[in-house]
């Protein structure tokens, strides 16, 4: 049976994707120092890939 907090969790992390380190996914996705920076004053130091990846092409990182 899950708890309450449990389902906050599941809540959060659902449709986020697999949680990353800034670092780890500006050099995934070759973003530059200045674009790394932002995503992590954003996020703070780890974030949902999903959310990264919209926030990086909002800021004009090209689709692949």
């Amino acid at each position: 049976m899950k708890t309450e907090h449990q389902g906050e969790d599941a809540r959060q992390k659902g449709f986020r994707g697999r949680m990353v380190s800034i670092e780890t996914f500006a050099r995934k996705y070759r973003l530059d120092a200045e674009e790394a920076a932002r995503l992590e004053n954003q996020f703070g130091p780890v974030a949902g890939e999903i959310d990264l990846l919209q926030a990086a092409r909002r800021n004009g990182m090209p689709e692949e």
